[in-house]
């Protein structure tokens, strides 16, 4: 993850440091839970569809079951915040791919 360019795309866009903090914080914890991924490589792959399936139906799915006892909420509605961090990265990515 392009951590520095990525909280300073969230600056821009007026999200407080708190929350810049949060959302980096949840990226590493997916990136660590899901295998040691890397959220850039994911991207470019497939644009993170394979991380945002990872939480349909509360992470209660054979996706996220491959990943056995993770730390991540799973059936709990707070999940929705990890999926959050993954959608916000792919439009930092969009903007940032289509400028180079």
């Amino acid at each position: 993850m392009n951590e520095v360019d990525f909280r300073a795309w969230l600056n821009n866009k007026g999200l407080s440091r708190k929350v810049q903090g949060d959302l980096v914080s949840r990226i590493k914890k997916i990136e660590r839970t899901c295998g040691n991924c890397d959220i850039d490589a994911e991207f470019n792959k497939d644009r993170c569809a394979f991380l945002l399936s990872l939480f349909r139906n509360k992470g209660i799915n054979a996706d996220m079951e491959r990943f056995g006892e993770t730390s991540l909420p799973i059936g709990k509605y707070h999940l929705s915040a990890y999926k959050y961090a993954v959608q916000k990265y792919v439009d930092y990515r969009e903007v940032t791919s289509a400028n180079e």
